[in-house]
């Protein structure tokens, strides 16, 4: 892999951001409705959308080199249609 796919943190911040989207709408809808016990939910917001910029991060540092940076963006913005499209579903 080249070293400037490392050194060029601007081609992974488009596909992380909609990495990020696929991963917070099936996550928001779970996590922050879910209560423990004490009635307390069990995620905050602050929390969902930490969990869900990490896992886009990975998700897209993993396609990128295992399949180029632009196929990582480019299925991102297929899967966050796909969680949008889902998530509107659902909630009829």
């Amino acid at each position: 892999m080249s070293d400037w796919l490392l050194t060029s943190w601007s081609l992974w911040l488009p596909g992380t951001a909609l990495w990020a989207i696929s991963a917070y709408i099936p996550l928001s809808g779970r996590l922050l409705d879910e209560e423990d016990a004490t009635g307390v939910a069990s995620l905050k917001l602050s929390g969902c959308i930490a969990l869900a910029l990490v896992m886009g991060f990975g998700i897209n540092l993993g396609l990128g080199f295992s399949l180029g940076p632009s196929w990582g963006t480019s299925l991102g913005v297929v899967t966050a249609l796909y969680a949008l499209f889902w998530g509107v579903i659902a909630q009829d």
